[in-house]
């Protein structure tokens, strides 16, 4: 699969759909653990606290993330705000090697559901004197605007910390930005429509992800450019691998986790070399 990802490079259709595990690497909370941080403030305040134990074991089923999420908001919202800029625009927390390596594969967009800002550190870390162009879901005219005009971009589709009053957390905020936006809409439309996608650092059973794609699903009943995701081998089973083909059109390429996942590092670095570019150092 490496070969068809290389080929929509070099015919400029393709892009970058960066998820939770990448950041994850780089010592920033999982859902789990950002909705438990959220938890902890509740026990702190007194609030719900007949409620809480109930909240924890939510808190460990993706399927809950964003219900549990849109509840919460509602008890602590100035403190969930204030824990959203403390955790992702937390400078010390440095972008990692996939990081380093990935904003050098030649990509017409890196998308992601992040909060915090490693992506952007990572290209100007790589890319001397280049500050790459960050849009978020309110952009969509200017989103339009550089893909038809073929210049590199940034989406942060679920917002940025610095603006955490404008994130998006809960399924009622997503349902909100991709059913009732028109222009956002159009921008889902163009960008899986005409380029095959690369999804890392992804969780095929995130919530999020999921009413993303069964949206696009809708939309083109499957008719889209391949699209690809790269997963754990112990996280994901044939079965599971054969319906994302079909239902989707996500082909899924496995890897082994061990050793702090150096493996996606690796998959990383064979398509920059067979792409041209400088390679990096994984040493």
């Amino acid at each position: 699969m490496v070969d068809e990802i290389v080929k929509a490079i070099e015919k400029n259709s393709f892009g970058i759909y960066v998820g939770a595990g990448l950041s994850m690497g780089a010592e920033l909370p999982s859902w789990s653990q950002f909705l438990n941080d959220l938890i902890s403030i509740l026990e702190k305040k007194d609030i719900a606290s007949n409620r809480v134990s109930e909240m924890r074991d939510l808190a460990l089923i993706p399927s809950k993330y964003l219900m549990l999420a849109e509840e919460i908001r509602s008890l602590i919202q100035n403190d969930l705000e204030k824990l959203v800029r403390e955790k992702f625009e937390d400078k010390s927390k440095q972008p990692t090697a996939v990081h380093d390596a990935l904003v050098k594969i030649k990509s017409k967009f890196i998308i992601t559901t992040n909060y915090d800002t490693l992506i952007e550190r990572a290209l100007v870390k790589n890319f001397s004197n280049f500050f790459p162009t960050v849009y978020t879901y309110k952009d969509a005219s200017s989103i339009n605007y550089s893909l038809w005009n073929g210049d590199f971009f940034v989406l942060k589709a679920h917002g940025d910390a610095k603006t955490p009053k404008e994130i998006i957390l809960t399924e009622r905020d997503y349902r909100n930005i991709i059913y009732n936006q028109m222009g956002y809409q159009s921008i889902l439309h163009a960008i899986f429509s005409t380029n095959s996608i690369l999804f890392l650092g992804v969780s095929l059973d995130d919530p999020e992800l999921t009413l993303l794609l069964r949206y696009i699903h809708n939309i083109f009943h499957g008719g889209t450019p391949n699209h690809y995701a790269l997963l754990p081998k112990d996280k994901i089973t044939a079965t599971e691998i054969e319906n994302w083909r079909k239902d989707f059109n996500i082909h899924i390429i496995t890897y082994d986790p061990k050793d702090n996942h150096v493996e996606v590092a690796g998959f990383i670095d064979e398509i920059l070399k067979l792409t041209g570019e400088n390679s990096f150092d994984l040493n």
